[in-house]
C-alpha cells in the first residue's frame, strides 16, 4: 500500500511550499529506482520550506525563507552497498546519485548482515499535514506576537526568540515495490523573556518557555510567552546555595534532553550492539525504577509523526523500558540482522552512523501534579531547562553532565524561596532514574525546531539526590 495516494495538497501550497506532492514525487522516485544500474536499489527523500521570523526586545528584527531538498540513493550489488546524497530535486542531479552510489557499491567489501531491502507493506494513517500551517504568512506570526509583546509591555519584559512554521515532505520508494509518502507541517515558537532594558548575558530574570504543534492554528502563542514572562519574574531574585546534592524536580524540557541523550547512547541499535548501552546484555532484567515506563510511538494523541521508518518500514509502538525492567532497543533492517531479530522500524537516512534510533520517545504519565511536587519537597530544586548535556562520559552507566538555564529556583519545606545561579551537574540517569520519587501526570511535546520528526513526550518528574558539582553563573 502507498500511502499519500489520497493525501489532497493544494497546488499553490505545493508549489509555494517547495513540495512536489505525493503523485509527482512518487513517480520520480519510481524513475530513479527504475533506470538504476544496481540490482536492487532504494531512494528516500525529504524537501520543503521553512519559514522562520526572528524578533528581539520585543519588535520584529527579520524574516526568512528557506527550501531545501535531499535525495539519498542506496544501491545494492550483491551484499555491497553503495550509499550517495544530493542536495538538489532536479532530474540530472537524481541520476548522478544513482551512479555514484552504484560504483561506490563494487569498491566495497561484503556487508554480511545485508539480505535485502525493505518489503512492500501497508503503513497506518496519521494526520501530521495541516494547511493553515502551509499557508501560514509572516504577517500571521507578527500579528500572533504582537499581542504578546502587548502584554510584555506591562509586565515590564521585552521578548525575543524565533517563530518559525515549515511544510515538508518525507517518501521511500525501492526495488521491493514499497511506496511511502508523508507531508508533515510544524509551527514552533521560542520565546526568551527578559526585563526591559536588560542584557541576555545577565542570568536574574532570564526565562525560556517554547512550544510546537502541527497546526498553527493550535499553537497558543500568548500562553507560551506568559510562562516565560512568570518564570522571568520569579527568576529576579537570585541567591547562591552551596553545591551538593539536591532533590530535583525536573519540567518536562529538562527530561526531553535526558531522554534525547539516552536514544543515542542506550535505546540505539549501534550502542546495544557495541555493548556501550546501559541495556546491553541486560535485557529482562530490572535497572530502573519501577515508575519508569518508556515507549517510542508516533501515534501519541498530542502529537503524530512519520508511521515508517527510511527504509520504508512500518512503524509500531516499541516498548523500551517497562516498569524499570529493560525491553527492547530500536533496530533497523542491518542491525537487527546482526543482532538475529527482526527491524522494529526506526531507521535513519542512508549512510547514517548513528544506526537505528528511537525517534519520538515517550515516557508514561504518573499521578502527581507539579505543585504536589513542590508541596512535597522538603529541600531541593526546581529546574526549568538544561543546557549543554554530555552524555559520552560513562555510557555504560549513563553518565552524564550538563548546566541549568532559563530558572532554577531553590525549595524549601514544600515552597519556592528564591532563583539560584547556574549550576552544573554530573550524575548517572541509571541511578537517577532509580531514585525517582514522583512522576507528573501532565506530559509536554517537546520538539527541537518546526519539523517534529524527532521529539519526546515526557511529564515532569521529582528526583531524589541530584548531584551538583559547580556554579556557571
Amino acid at each position: 500500500m502507498t500511502l499519500g495516494k489520497n493525501i489532497a495538497i493544494p497546488e499553490d501550497v505545493q508549489r509555494e511550499g517547495g513540495l512536489l506532492g505525493p503523485d509527482a514525487l512518487l513517480e520520480r522516485l519510481r524513475e530513479v529506482v527504475q533506470r538504476s544500474p544496481a540490482e536492487r536499489t532504494e531512494a528516500v527523500y525529504i524537501g520543503g520550506r521553512s519559514d522562520l521570523t526572528r524578533y528581539a526586545a520585543s519588535a520584529v528584527t527579520q524574516n526568512v525563507s528557506e527550501v531545501n531538498a535531499q535525495l539519498w540513493v542506496r544501491v545494492a550489488n550483491g551484499r555491497r552497498l553503495g550509499v550517495a546524497s544530493v542536495h538538489a530535486s532536479d532530474r540530472e542531479a537524481w541520476a548522478d546519485a544513482v551512479q555514484r552510489a552504484h560504483e561506490l557499491s563494487r569498491k566495497q567489501p561484503e556487508n554480511p548482515h545485508f539480505d535485502d531491502f525493505a518489503p512492500r507493506a501497508a503503513y497506518e494513517r496519521v494526520e501530521t499535514f495541516f494547511e493553515t500551517t502551509a499557508r501560514t504568512t509572516p504577517l500571521e506570526r507578527a500579528e500572533a506576537l504582537r499581542r504578546a509583546f502587548q502584554a510584555a509591555e506591562r509586565t515590564g519584559r521585552e521578548l525575543s526568540g524565533t517563530f518559525q512554521t515549515s511544510v515538508g515532505e518525507v517518501a521511500v520508494v525501492n526495488s521491493n515495490g514499497v511506496e511511502a509518502y508523508q507531508p508533515l507541517t510544524g509551527a514552533y515558537l521560542k520565546v526568551v523573556a527578559l526585563p526591559k532594558g536588560a542584557s541576555a548575558d545577565a542570568v536574574a530574570g532570564l526565562a525560556m518557555a517554547d512550544g510546537f504543534a502541527r497546526d498553527f492554528t493550535q499553537l497558543d502563542v500568548e500562553k507560551i510567552a506568559h510562562r516565560a514572562m512568570e518564570t522571568s519574574a520569579r527568576c529576579e531574585d537570585v541567591k547562591e546555595i552551596p553545591v551538593g546534592a539536591y532533590d530535583v524536580i525536573l519540567k518536562p524540557p529538562c527530561v526531553a534532553e535526558v531522554l534525547q541523550w539516552l536514544s543515542f547512547i542506550a535505546f540505539g541499535s549501534r550502542a546495544f550492539l557495541e555493548g556501550s548501552s546501559f541495556l546491553a546484555g541486560k535485557l529482562g532484567q530490572k535497572l530502573l525504577g519501577e515508575n519508569v515506563t518508556l515507549y517510542d510511538s508516533f501515534r501519541e494523541p498530542e502529537i503524530g509523526s512519520l508511521p515508517f521508518d527510511f527504509e520504508g518500514t512500518p512503524k509500531r509502538k516499541l516498548l523500551l523500558i517497562e516498569r524499570g525492567i529493560a525491553r527492547g532497543v530500536a533496530f533497523d533492517r542491518l542491525d537487527a540482522h546482526e543482532a538475529g531479530t527482526e527491524s522494529t522500524g526506526h531507521a535513519g537516512p542512508p549512510g547514517s552512523g548513528f544506526g537505528a534510533l528511537p525517534w519520538f520517545l515517550c515516557m508514561e504519565p504518573g499521578d502527581a501534579s507539579l505543585d504536589e511536587m513542590i508541596e512535597g519537597c522538603e529541600r531541593g530544586l526546581l529546574i526549568e531547562r538544561f543546557h549543554y548535556l554530555n552524555g559520552f562520559l560513562d555510557p555504560p552507566q549513563a553518565v552524564m553532565t550538563g548546566m541549568t538555564r532559563y530558572g532554577t529556583f531553590y525549595i524549601e519545606d514544600g515552597k519556592i524561596k528564591h532563583a539560584v545561579p547556574n549550576l552544573r551537574w554530573l550524575d548517572s540517569m541509571v541511578r537517577a532514574f532509580s531514585q525517582i520519587q514522583r512522576v507528573g501526570r501532565e506530559r509536554e511535546a517537546c520538539v527541537e525546531g518546526a519539523s517534529g520528526t524527532f521529539y519526546q513526550l515526557v511529564p515532569a518528574l521529582y528526583i531524589q539526590g541530584w548531584q551538583f558539582t559547580g556554579q556557571t553563573g
